[in-house]
């Protein structure tokens, strides 16, 4: 059950990703702002509002949904710091998204029929628009990427008393400093060397 959820994971997250960059491809290509006949940028807007609708919003549902189940499923995962801080990374780009991202993009279409239709004040408030678009995309778009390298190289947290009292087990342990056997090679040289200072002390 674990591998397809985690498949699904990885490929929601993969289209959220894909979305997150479309809109800032289209963010770019048409900023600061949308001149009064061009119709190309508001068959660009009503394709990224299509891609909001379809992609963007079930992929973020998808992401959250597959994740709790996978950190259920898992017990070993709640002790695991990397999944916290994966989780919290996830809120945020949720947060962003559904606040900001997501109304944009239908704000923004909005505005761009009217200034389509001749509108002045909807092309000033469009290229305001625009521009809190390109950095709430590139926001967005580093949080997805962060959780992505959490849930790939799995960093590991260990908590400053948890650090100091694996250096007290080792040194107890004789671990630290000169090791508490010591090699095969070394206990021969010794042995060497005790035989030579018996036989000159006999001597």
């Amino acid at each position: 059950m674990r591998r397809p959820l985690k498949f699904v994971h990885t490929v929601a997250t993969a289209a959220l990703v894909g979305a997150l960059a479309l809109q800032l491809i289209i963010a770019f290509r048409y900023n600061p702002a949308l001149a009064a006949n061009d119709a190309t940028a508001l068959g660009a807007r009503a394709v990224l509002v299509e891609v909001a609708r379809w992609v963007m919003g079930p992929a973020l549902v998808i992401c959250v949904v597959s994740g709790l189940l996978l950190m259920g499923l898992n017990k070993t995962f709640a002790s695991a710091g990397w999944v916290w801080a994966k989780a919290l990374l996830g809120l945020m780009l949720v947060k962003g998204v559904i606040t900001i991202q997501d109304p944009a993009v239908h704000e923004l279409y909005a505005l761009a029929t009217q200034g389509i239709a001749g509108n002045p004040d909807a092309l000033a408030e469009l290229a305001r628009l625009t521009r809190m678009e390109w950095l709430g995309g590139w926001l967005a778009l580093a949080l997805a990427i962060a959780a992505i390298a959490f849930g790939v190289w799995r960093p590991r947290f260990a908590s400053a008393a948890q650090s100091r009292r694996s250096r007290d087990d080792a040194a107890n342990d004789g671990t630290a400093g000169e090791p508490a056997v010591a090699p095969s090679g070394v206990l021969a040289r010794r042995g060497s060397a005790a035989v030579v200072a018996r036989d000159r002390a006999s001597d």
